[in-house]
């Protein structure tokens, strides 16, 4: 029996831009205001763009400097397409962007993940 994926909240970690930078690509993108904090308010949906408080932390995504907590409201629409707005926008601007949620599958480019494989580091093992 597989668990019911959850559509109402994905993160999505950034480098390559600034907090504030990031949250009015999101206003643009998805409509809405950019709040004092950088959050962007869109129909049902908030998007809080945040220093990542793990950056540099890991060599990987989650070690990246800014983190996108993105949230529906409960029986909202489902972050599926915005969240896929969001990552094409940014990839477009050549930002480097990676969606960590249950719904990854379903977005473009497994929600970036593959984009970066070649070129994470690769543990060499010596015998």
């Amino acid at each position: 029996m597989s668990a019911e994926k959850d559509y109402s909240n994905c993160q999505i970690y950034v480098r390559g831009t600034s907090p504030q930078f990031l949250a009015e690509l999101i206003a643009v993108i998805l409509g809405g205001q950019v709040d004092d904090y950088y959050g962007v308010r869109a129909e049902g949906m908030d998007f809080d763009t945040r220093p990542n408080p793990d950056a540099g932390l890991a060599d990987d995504f989650i070690g990246w400097p800014l983190k996108i907590d993105a949230e529906a409201a409960p029986g909202g629409p489902s972050l599926v397409e915005p969240v896929s707005r969001l990552l094409t926008a940014a990839w477009a601007r050549g930002y480097d962007a990676i969606a960590s949620c249950d719904f990854e599958d379903e977005l473009p480019d497994a929600g970036g993940l593959p984009r970066y494989a070649a070129t994470a580091p690769i543990a060499t093992v010596i015998a």
